[in-house]
């Protein structure tokens, strides 16, 4: 966590990089600029002028591809394929934005992108995150003082005067060890028996959930919520949120479980969320698990390939599915866009990043090619089937179905 002793680097008293605004004069708009046609126009309900409540497209842009170092090379991050991408989503209707400081300088570039393009603030969603600035368990806080200077930061970076949805990022990182790995449907039961009383760390992060609690009093956030990863930990803190306070979180986000090889959240976590917990709206992040559901693996900073049964898993899953004329990311897509949710009839938002102009479009057509209804080749729809039990087998008979890694690791805690 973080102490006196230690600034983390992306932490709001760190001093603001100067990052140029985009001169929109310059910026090519070329026919990959717009929509391919009606299969890339998402379904989507705009706000009035003066309406202030949260509408969540399908599909949310995840600004995560805006950060140095993480999906991106540099030199895109420094181009004008931010705008140009932020563009076609908002045309396309992907008109939800997912940023945070943690994906430096993810939450300016998002801020440069909106203001070039003028669009009026009530057309598009941001949503932002607080409490972790660098990659260690020491480098997350959620004191009041920096969650509310992290917000006001963030506000100006997106000039705004409000955000959609602020999540308390990756709460997981100030809990003690050990951190949860396995499969985490098989600890529902145990999660739901535990005692509603929190434990100190446990009551550091309520405490920043209620710094964004005044905030939403303020007006400067309509939603906020908790994002992280393992589901264990996210139900227990929704659970004890809803018995201190008596009211339910707002909205809960994780990510990397609800893919063809982790589908956790749609096999307990929803309904253990929504039900027991009352969570107001669930989302679910990375359809490719981060990248490792794809050729290339995703990333070298991947934490999955750290577990030589996992990722032994994704790469025979990838060549059987080149063996078979297709790829892991299509297979992978057309479960990981499948509709999911809630018993109130709400559906899970996915969030999903894009370092390009031809990802947008893809990942548009992939939405479609499951969500829109088209007459088809039954044929070829028994066929893709039978792709995407196959791939889920591999993972069944390589022991890491459902599996969940360790997050955060042993270095994390102690770097």
């Amino acid at each position: 966590m973080s102490s006196s002793s230690h600034l983390s680097p992306y932490h709001p008293s760190q001093p603001e990089p100067n990052i140029a605004p985009f001169d929109i004069t310059n910026v090519p708009d070329e026919e990959v600029d717009k929509p391919q046609g009606e299969r890339e126009i998402l379904p989507t309900t705009v706000r009035g002028p003066n309406e202030k409540r949260v509408i969540f497209p399908p599909l949310i842009f995840g600004a995560s591809t805006f950060g140095y170092g993480i999906y991106a090379d540099d030199d895109n991050v420094k181009s004008t394929i931010p705008l140009r991408v932020v563009r076609l989503a908002m045309r396309c209707g992907m008109n939800a934005f997912d940023t945070s400081p943690w994906y430096h300088p993810s939450e300016i570039i998002l801020g440069n992108a909106l203001s070039a393009l003028e669009y009026k603030r009530h057309e598009y969603t941001l949503i932002t995150k607080v409490g972790k600035y660098g990659p260690n368990s020491r480098d997350h806080t959620y004191s009041s003082e920096v969650v509310r200077a992290s917000v006001e930061r963030s506000l100006k970076r997106l000039n705004t005067d409000y955000l959609d949805v602020v999540y308390l990022h990756d709460v997981e990182y100030t809990l003690p060890p050990p951190s949860f790995s396995g499969n985490p449907v098989l600890s529902i039961p145990s999660i739901l028996s535990l005692p509603p009383t929190p434990t100190p760390e446990e009551s550091s992060v309520l405490e920043g959930i209620a710094a964004l609690r005044t905030l939403q009093s303020e007006g400067k956030i309509i939603l906020c919520g908790i994002a992280g990863y393992p589901l264990p930990i996210l139900l227990r803190l929704a659970l004890l949120h809803l018995h201190t306070t008596g009211n339910p979180l707002d909205v809960v986000q994780t990510f990397a479980h609800q893919t063809i090889q982790n589908d956790s959240l749609s096999a307990g976590y929803l309904e253990a969320l929504t039900t027991h917990a009352k969570v107001g709206q669930v989302v679910s992040a990375a359809p490719l698990a981060m990248g490792i559901l794809t050729k290339g693996g995703g990333p070298n900073w991947h934490p999955g390939r750290a577990y030589p049964e996992l990722w032994d898993a994704t790469r025979q899953a990838s060549d059987y599915c080149e063996e078979k004329g297709t790829t892991l990311v299509d297979v992978a897509l057309r479960f990981g866009y499948r509709p999911l949710t809630q018993n109130d009839g709400k559906r899970v938002p996915i969030v999903v990043g894009c370092t390009d102009l031809d990802q947008v479009h893809s990942n548009l057509q992939k939405w479609s090619e499951v969500n829109v209804s088209t007459s088809s080749d039954s044929g070829e729809d028994e066929k893709k089937k039978q792709e995407e039990d196959d791939v889920r087998k591999i993972f069944v008979d390589k022991g890491v179905e459902r599996w969940s890694w360790a997050c955060p690791s042993d270095q994390q805690r102690s770097g």
